[in-house]
């Protein structure tokens, strides 16, 4: 690119972020595909990093002084079921329509005029939310150390003032709580979207950065309603969609085995230092469990659950376990699904909807999130029909990675990718059937919960490593060589016939779990091909579980 067209497009995406509203108008044209010229216009000018970094995050903003300015953030596609709405796209003196851009629509007794017609278009209108649960640490890798900062623009001298403005979190009215898993305060928006082939294409749990036009609007579906409620909208001019680690990662990072070893030694002892008491076995399960993700639904080669049964329920003050903080120092999405009778009885974990408006359910979660559930707090009493069909729910999701959606007449069955832990006080879980349990041996004098102030983080850059290792690991794709293949067919069928006149009897089950553990120890080590080594560590894990089970009195099969 010439010096004259770089200064060009730093001229457009400062004069973009300055007055969006004009630059749609000096944008216009009449013709039918404006609303793709639009998304790619803008997302032309915003492609280089750079530029990016400079639209404010829609999460910092001051909605005083913020109504129709331009804005992105990080969201997760809720409730695709709004109907359309109807705008104007050829306003009166030819100026440009939608965006938030409008004028009445004229018309003759109720009925709308014929010239007046031919103008109307449709956008798809969804609602969105934060992605839920995403981690503190994501959003200054993605937007860098400064990204709750907004620098103020003088669009006439095309300069950007050396003034940052800061603004704490959440700004934006939150209106819709039902529409996030959980209780706590988050932000949703309306979007609105004009490309309405882009926006058809929009999925339940998709994850996307939306760029778009900041408005306080009514509610499209509550025209009617008494006491319109004006919420958060957002008129987008084009959107990125998120993979499932949020930061763009990379596999195979480590080229040298000796270093990705090393690493995810240092990995397994810190995870197992400062969460799990010191044992190094469990926090190997733990590790493979949450970089595991679904790989095909035909043949299904789904994440195996795992269940850390003996894990003592809390007897202090704090009731989260500290593995919750660990895995959300290395994950971008980490969930603690804390289970009670009251969560269990009167929560919802299936989305439901209610009077055509999609309420969500606790695990309306995002692909490539880690759910931790733990049963310490279920106490004794009943479970209602609501109980039931919660653990149902979640059950279903373990075993099959697919969620109900629960509508008055009928129910729809969706697709979901979470990697699921279970921390059980007992032998095993009491409400679930995981593809393994391991029982944990933690050094009694650690407390396995408190604060994430308690743990004791590595350096930065150990940080960094970790988390590139993990999130290299989650997009991983393995192999297995002709020769490897052989020696596991002839290494099983030798088992299968030495156990077979005793009560362990190896099945093909015990090889489709341990070629699923075989996989995930070599994306754990960065490697595309499973080894004889890999193969080997397989089958010594899984003697070390085993041996565990014994000792507890729990079958192997677990």
């Amino acid at each position: 690119m010439t010096r004259d067209a770089s200064e060009m497009v730093n001229a457009d995406f400062i004069d973009a972020i300055a007055d969006i509203s004009r630059e749609l108008e000096d944008l216009y044209d009449a013709k039918p595909d404006f609303p793709s010229r639009v998304w790619s216009h803008f997302s032309s000018i915003f492609a280089s990093k750079d530029a990016f970094s400079e639209i404010p995050s829609i999460h910092a903003i001051n909605p005083i002084h913020t109504d129709r300015k331009l804005v992105k953030g990080r969201f997760m596609i809720q409730d695709t079921s709004p109907s359309p709405e109807m705008y104007l796209a050829h306003r009166s003196e030819g100026k440009c329509g939608g965006w938030g851009l409008a004028d009445d629509i004229p018309n003759s007794g109720g009925e709308i005029l014929e010239e007046t017609r031919l103008d109307l278009r449709e956008n798809v209108v969804v609602w969105a939310v934060q992605i839920p649960h995403e981690s503190d640490w994501v959003g200054t890798e993605i937007d860098g150390p400064n990204s709750k900062f907004k620098f103020l623009v003088l669009c006439n001298s095309r300069l950007t003032l050396p003034i940052a403005t800061h603004f704490t979190e959440p700004h934006v009215p939150e209106t819709h709580p039902h529409k996030f898993p959980t209780r706590a305060r988050h932000l949703g928006v309306q979007v609105k979207i004009y490309d309405t082939i882009r926006g058809e294409s929009l999925k339940s749990t998709e994850i996307y950065t939306l760029v778009g036009i900041y408005t306080m609007e009514q509610m499209t579906g509550e025209l009617d309603a008494p006491g319109p409620i004006l919420v958060p909208t957002l008129h987008v001019l084009f959107f990125q969609p998120l993979t499932t680690t949020l930061v763009p990662r990379t596999f195979p990072y480590y080229t040298d085995l000796s270093k990705s070893e090393a690493l995810r030694e240092e990995l397994i002892a810190w995870i197992s230092k400062e969460s799990l008491g010191g044992d190094k076995h469990v926090a190997e399960w733990v590790l493979l469990a949450t970089i595991a993700r679904v790989q095909s639904r035909s043949p299904p080669l789904l994440p195996p659950s795992l269940t850390i049964s003996k894990f003592p329920s809390p007897s202090g003050e704090f009731k989260t376990p500290k593995l919750l903080a660990v895995l959300s120092q290395l994950f971008p999405m980490v969930d603690a699904l804390p289970l009670s009778l009251d969560t269990i009885n009167h929560s919802s974990f299936s989305p439901e909807s209610k009077n055509e408006d999609l309420h969500s359910g606790r695990l309306q979660l995002p692909r490539g999130s880690i759910c931790v559930v733990t049963e310490g707090g279920v106490t004794e009493g009943g479970i209602v029909e609501r109980g039931v069909m919660n653990i149902r729910a979640l059950q279903v999701a373990m075993t099959s990675q697919t969620l109900d959606y629960v509508f008055p007449f009928s129910r729809f069955s969706f697709e979901t990718d979470i990697a699921f832990l279970v921390l059980a006080e007992g032998r095993k879980s009491t409400f679930f059937q995981t593809h393994s349990t391991v029982p944990l041996q933690h050094d009694t004098s650690s407390n396995l919960y408190g604060p994430a102030e308690s743990i004791n983080l590595p350096s930065l850059q150990k940080l960094a490593l970790f988390r590139q290792l993990v999130g290299g690991a989650k997009i991983g794709n393995v192999t297995v060589e002709q020769a490897v293949a052989e020696h596991i067919q002839e290494d099983f069928v030798s088992e299968r016939k030495a156990t077979s006149a005793t009560a362990e009897t190896v099945t093909s089950e015990d090889l489709i779990h341990r070629m699923t553990v075989a996989r995930l120890i070599a994306m754990s080590m960065h490697q595309t091909t499973i080894s004889l080594d890999v193969w080997k560590r397989v089958k010594w894990l899984e003697a070390a579980r085993k041996a565990r089970l014994d000792v507890i009195g729990e079958p192997k099969t677990s």
